[in-house]
């Protein structure tokens, strides 16, 4: 695969593959181009090839048709969000994660701005430190949140497609989607994602589709939060962001959604990859995924604030 060659180039067998999406991409070369595009398609069965190929011809253009329409700002994304629950019935929780996430995400830049404010007066006194710290961490927010629509709707979309041709009988193509023989970002980790997608959604008893699907999404948060470490990480050291104590997360209380102030841990530090998941994935995932009725609340909410 693709990625095996710029892994190599990196020197860092733990690259995932979203950053074929971003500037790391500029590392590679024609000569490894070809050997990895060589080496891949000397795998994929000669019986499904013309077939495979099909299938990620129209993957691909419906995946550029997504990511062309939607991740333009916060607020297509969220449209981009909800039209990938329509698609799959709302079945997957990923979505409405998702855009409970950026509901977090725009407060969140509304105090990046106010910091970055501060930083520009605090610059005319000559700290200029402050100011820049301001507009790294905007930067930081954007770019991750671009990011993760770009890695995650793609792999939906693949997963959707797995369990309607599974359903059709051809599970051998399916599989050989899940597995990406013909894909391009891709990785071994998108494929065990999409996997669980494409199993959790071809199981028929809906309460333990629905317990697969919500312990995927949980996975899946995992996933997208390497993305948001990635850029932390971006300039060779982890950058500085502003402290943060508490933030708004959704709360189911009495049969409604609110976003309530969520105390973070008093070791808390965004840059932390492991203890951000943790508690972070127990804020937005765990707290509308613990059982069908809550999901059912905040889908509605959702619904209701952005439809």
């Amino acid at each position: 695969m693709l990625i095996d060659a710029l892994r190599t180039r990196l020197e860092d067998p733990g690259t995932s593959s979203f950053r074929l999406m971003g500037e790391d991409l500029q590392l590679l070369t024609l000569d490894e181009l070809r050997a990895a595009v060589t080496e891949q398609v000397a795998v994929i069965s000669p019986a499904l090839r013309d077939e495979l190929l099909g299938e990620e011809r129209a993957l691909a253009t419906q995946a550029h048709t997504w990511l062309r329409k939607y991740n333009r700002s916060m607020h297509t994304r969220i449209a981009g969000y909800l039209e990938l629950g329509r698609s799959c019935a709302f079945r997957y929780p990923w979505p409405v994660v998702a855009v409970l996430g950026l509901v977090q995400v725009r407060t969140g830049l509304d105090r990046v701005r106010l910091f970055g404010l501060a930083g520009r007066i605090a610059s005319r006194l000559g700290f200029v430190s402050l100011e820049q710290l301001g507009d790294a961490s905007e930067d930081i927010l954007r770019r991750t949140n671009r990011g993760i629509f770009a890695d995650s709707v793609p792999t939906v979309l693949r997963a959707m497609r797995a369990d309607a041709l599974r359903r059709e009988g051809k599970a051998a193509i399916a599989d050989a989607l899940i597995e990406g023989q013909a894909a391009v970002l891709w990785d071994v980790e998108s494929a065990a994602l999409c996997r669980a997608i494409a199993d959790g959604l071809g199981i028929d008893d809906e309460t333990e589709r629905f317990r697969a699907l919500a312990a995927t999404t949980l996975r899946h948060f995992h996933r997208e939060q390497s993305i948001f470490t990635h850029h932390i990480a971006a300039r060779g050291k982890l950058h500085k962001l502003p402290a943060v104590k508490t933030m708004r997360a959704p709360t189911i209380h009495r049969g409604k959604l609110e976003f309530r102030p969520f105390k973070l841990p008093p070791a808390f530090d965004l840059r932390d990859h492991a203890l951000r998941v943790e508690v972070l994935g127990g804020a937005f995932v765990r707290s509308v995924t613990s059982a069908p009725s809550d999901y059912q609340i905040a889908k509605d909410w959702v619904l209701a604030h952005f439809s």
